[in-house]
């Protein structure tokens, strides 16, 4: 498991709006890198799990994503679907997710009743995904916002 940012620390300056906070699970480490760069570098806080357990185990020690990018096909028992489906059940809410694949026609549907769902065929363009990426965020920290527990 990699976690690109610390979890305590956001990346945000003194009496700024907190950064959004993205969960990246892609098992290809070259892609996570490259994309938390570009996250960063966008101002959002990017945190990267190579599987479903690692990003699970984010979850357990407090991340609370405005926005979940899935890989679809992970290593390990657990698919992107069935990632993405732990992670809301984990937090209580759903997130808005976005599934990256090479081959979305294998993609099942995985079950978030009212999750904004989008699936993006790889690659996309750089700032396609940030554009994506920061309107799903900012629909996923209003979501949580006004969540009804």
């Amino acid at each position: 498991m990699q976690a690109a940012m610390s979890i305590a620390d956001p990346d945000t300056k003194a009496g700024a709006r907190q950064a959004f906070v993205v969960l990246h699970v892609e098992d290809d480490v070259e892609l996570a890198a490259s994309l938390a760069r570009l996250l960063r570098a966008e101002g959002l806080q990017a945190l990267t799990a190579t599987d479903g357990a690692s990003a699970l185990e984010l979850v357990a020690r407090g991340a609370v994503p405005d926005v979940l990018i899935m890989d679809v096909n992970l290593p390990g028992d657990m698919d992107g679907a069935d990632v993405a489906q732990e992670i809301c059940h984990a937090l209580g809410h759903v997130v808005p997710t976005i599934f990256l694949s090479a081959v979305l026609s294998t993609v099942g549907l995985p079950w978030l009743p009212g999750a904004p769902l989008l699936f993006v065929s790889k690659p996309i363009d750089a700032e396609v995904l940030v554009k994506v990426v920061e309107s799903f965020a900012g629909l996923g920290r209003f979501m949580r916002a006004h969540a009804h527990h």
